[in-house]
C-alpha cells in the first residue's frame, strides 16, 4: 500500500504523509485488539467479550479454530499448508494432548492407590489405636475420637474423588476431538478434585508415613 500510495519516484515526503495515513488507518480497524491490561487476568476476558473478539481459554476450545474456513483458506492463499495438512497437523495435535492427560490422569490414578492410599490408612490406624488404648487405660478420648472422625471424613472425600477419577479417565472414545472434550469436561475436574484432597491429606498425615515430596521439602528446605 505504501508503493502504491508513494509511487515510482515518490519523495521523503511524501513517503511519511503516506505512513502516517496507513498507520491510522490500520489503528482504526484493528485497534479493538489491543488491550494495555494483563491479558490472563478475567478484566481481560470480560473486556474481549464486550468487544466481540473470540476468546479461548482452554487448548480444546482452540483446537477448532486451526482448521476453520478462513484459516485452511489463508494457508492455502499463501501455499503454508493445504487442507490435507493442516488437518493432519490438528489430528495429530488433538491426539497429542489426548495421551498426554490420559498418562497424567492414570499417573494420579496409580500414585493415589499405591502410595497416597497405604499411607492414609496407616495413619488412621494409627488414630483408631490411640483411641482404643486411651479408653482401655480408663481415659477420656473425646480429642482423639474427633481428629479421627475429622481424617475419616477427608478419607471418604479421598476415596470418592479417587474413585470418580479413575471411571473418567477409563472412559475412551475413538474421536480424537471428541475425547479431548471430554478429558475436558471430565477428566481434568476430577484431577483438580483429586489434588485438592490429596493436598489437605497431606496436612494430616504424619510426616513419617507420608509417601510423596512435601510442599514444605519442594519449597523451603535444600
Amino acid at each position: 500500500e505504501l508503493e502504491k500510495a508513494v509511487g515510482r519516484n515518490g519523495s521523503a515526503a511524501k513517503l511519511q504523509l503516506a505512513a502516517v495515513s496507513l498507520l491510522q488507518k490500520t489503528l482504526k480497524q484493528h485497534k479493538r485488539v489491543i488491550f494495555q491490561g494483563d491479558n490472563y487476568t478475567t478484566e481481560w476476558h470480560k473486556e474481549a467479550a464486550r468487544r466481540g473478539l473470540p476468546m479461548m481459554k482452554d487448548s480444546v476450545e482452540a483446537f477448532p479454530i486451526l482448521t476453520a474456513k478462513k484459516n485452511v483458506d489463508l494457508f492455502r492463499k499463501y501455499g503454508v499448508l493445504s487442507k490435507v495438512e493442516l488437518d493432519s497437523r490438528s489430528h495429530i495435535t488433538i491426539e497429542k494432548f489426548v495421551k498426554q492427560l490420559v498418562i497424567e490422569a492414570e499417573t494420579m490414578v496409580a500414585l493415589a492407590r499405591t502410595q497416597v492410599l497405604p499411607a492414609a490408612y496407616k495413619h488412621q490406624t494409627m488414630l483408631a489405636g490411640t483411641v482404643a488404648a486411651t479408653e482401655a487405660a480408663g481415659g477420656k478420648a473425646a480429642d482423639a475420637k474427633a481428629t479421627l472422625d475429622e481424617f475419616t471424613t477427608v478419607m471418604n472425600r479421598f476415596r470418592k474423588a479417587l474413585g470418580a477419577l479413575e471411571k473418567a479417565s477409563a472412559h475412551h472414545l475413538d474421536d480424537p476431538m471428541g475425547h479431548a472434550r471430554h478429558i475436558k469436561d471430565k477428566v481434568r475436574p476430577a484431577m483438580a478434585d483429586m489434588r485438592v484432597v490429596i493436598d489437605q491429606l497431606e496436612t494430616h498425615i504424619e510426616a513419617g508415613l507420608w509417601p510423596l515430596p512435601t510442599y514444605r521439602e519442594m519449597l523451603v528446605l535444600k
